[in-house]
C-alpha cells in the first residue's frame, strides 16, 4: 500500500464506542460525513470534513495530517472548523489506517479505520460538548 492510495472522497461514519448490544443501531452514531483527502509526495495530508456543502451554506473541518507507508498505510489527522463558522471552535484528532484489501473479495471498496478523539470543547452551556470523547471511524471510498 502507499500514501497515495488516501486520495479521495470517502463517506465518513463514526460510532460511540458502547460495549452493550443496542435495539437501534443509530444509538451508536457519532457522526455521518463527507471526507475529502488529499496526499503530498512524503505523505503530508490536506483536506476536509464535510457538515453540508449547500450552497451558501458550506460548513466543513480543515483537515491536515500525516501518512506513513508500510504493510499498513497509517495516517494521522487534525481537523478543525474552519474560521468564523459555527464550527470554528471543533477540534477533532484522528489516528487510522487503511484496512486491508482480500484479494478475492467481490466489491470491496477501500475503507479506513481508526479511532477520533474530541481535542477541545466546543459549544456551551446545555450544548457544550467536552474535550475528551471518543468513538471509532470508517470511512468507505466513493467513486470507481
Amino acid at each position: 500500500m502507499d500514501t497515495a492510495d488516501l486520495v479521495g472522497t470517502y463517506t465518513y461514519r463514526s460510532f460511540l464506542d458502547l460495549p452493550q448490544p443496542v435495539n437501534d443501531f443509530n444509538q451508536l452514531r457519532f457522526a455521518q460525513l463527507e471526507l475529502r483527502l488529499s496526499v503530498e509526495p512524503g505523505g503530508a495530508i490536506g483536506g476536509a470534513l464535510v457538515f453540508s456543502d449547500e450552497p451558501g451554506a458550506f460548513l466543513a473541518m480543515d483537515i491536515t495530517g500525516q501518512a506513513t507507508n508500510g504493510s499498513l498505510v497509517r495516517f494521522t489527522l487534525t481537523g478543525k472548523g474552519q474560521p468564523d463558522t459555527t464550527i470554528s471552535d471543533f477540534h477533532y484528532e484522528y489516528n487510522g489506517i487503511i484496512l486491508p484489501h482480500w484479494p478475492t473479495g467481490v466489491n470491496q471498496r477501500q475503507a479506513l479505520a481508526g479511532t477520533v478523539l474530541r481535542a477541545a470543547n466546543h459549544g456551551s452551556g446545555p450544548s457544550l460538548a467536552p474535550a475528551g470523547q471518543t468513538a471509532s471511524f470508517l470511512a468507505v471510498k466513493r467513486g470507481g
